[in-house]
């Protein structure tokens, strides 16, 4: 998949389920069960940009867990995965086959923010750029998502 195309995956879509292997060797879930709202990070391999701006993610792990974020980063290769995961308070997985950019086309740099079910709220990025947004900003969507209630999905009895 070309790295500068648009994403397909866009709010109101859902997650895809995948096999993913942790810097560890463990599985990944993107989407683990419970009540938690994934924000799933694409990176470029090796790229010391995007390393910075994770470390600038990782520093309001706090907040992010307060308003049940599932932080995963996705590396291009087991090795990178290894290598970010060191710094990093949230699993990094490899995607060595190109399973979450060839599912999602989210490709390069980019930023999916998901609520408890999967469904998708925000994309960014997802080409050769940095078009992320701010670590506030992904603090701010994952508190939007926890705030909401299930009587305002329409699951109510």
């Amino acid at each position: 998949m070309d790295p500068s195309s648009p994403t397909r995956l866009a709010p109101g879509g859902r997650l895809p389920e995948l096999a993913m292997t942790s810097a560890a060797g463990g599985p990944v879930r993107l989407n683990p069960p419970g009540r938690q709202n994934p924000v799933i990070v694409s990176l470029h391999p090796r790229c010391g940009e995007c390393r910075a701006w994770l470390r600038r993610l990782a520093d309001t792990i706090v907040e992010l867990r307060e308003w049940d974020a599932h932080v995963v980063a996705v590396a291009a290769t087991q090795e990178d995965a290894v290598s970010l995961a060191a710094d990093l308070p949230f699993p990094v997985a490899a995607d060595a086959e190109g399973g979450f950019a060839a599912r999602t086309g989210v490709a390069g740099a980019g930023v999916v923010i998901a609520d408890q079910w999967g469904e998708v709220h925000h994309v960014a990025g997802g080409g050769d750029g940095h078009d992320l947004p701010g670590p506030a900003e992904i603090v701010d969507w994952v508190r939007f998502l926890a705030i909401q209630c299930p009587e305002c999905q329409g699951e109510a009895l």
